[in-house]
């Protein structure tokens, strides 16, 4: 049988953030099949946020969004389909009536406990995909972000492009 030709490899670099995003779905839809296998309604990309609330308690959505580093209109995203779902509630801050802070409900808390086995299964197999690459593959993630927050993609493409005129 012939090799699978993965066109990605062609391409290499220049499609590495297509690859990166080839490779989260890949993850989260593995994620998500696991879990329904333990009958629970709660989507892979909700887990972050609600792991931070779970620690938290309640977190405001700016917090959040500095935090786990994605957008706040993610982050409010997230929030509404988890209110929707009776997962989490919204309540103003105490302290700052036009804050709003963002907590798990009972349903919520109940559901992230529930799924403490899942997380420790998947822990494990996450690491041990990262060990299987042949390298410290989540640190390599890290240092691979640290790199971009120091020079945005746009800056680095913008000086090769000026410097190659």
């Amino acid at each position: 049988m012939p090799k699978k030709i993965d066109y990605f490899d062609e391409l290499g670099e220049v499609a590495l953030g297509s690859r990166l995003k080839r490779l989260s779905d890949r993850m989260m839809s593995d994620a998500l099949r696991v879990y329904k296998y333990m009958d629970q309604d709660i989507q892979p990309k909700w887990f972050t946020f609600m792991s931070l609330m779970h620690e938290r308690e309640s977190v405001s959505v700016v917090e959040a969004s500095e935090l786990l580093g994605l957008s706040q209109p993610c982050i409010s995203q997230f929030s509404k389909e988890l209110i929707k779902n009776d997962l989490a509630r919204s309540r103003p801050d105490e302290k700052d009536l036009r804050k709003k802070m963002l907590s798990l409900t009972a349903k919520g808390r109940s559901e992230f406990k529930s799924m403490e086995p899942i997380r420790s299964a998947v822990k494990e197999a996450a690491m041990s995909l990262c060990e299987d690459s042949g390298f410290d593959f989540y640190q390599a993630i890290i240092q691979f972000e640290k790199a971009l927050s120091e020079k945005s993609l746009y800056q680095r493409t913008m000086e090769k492009y000026h410097a190659n005129k």
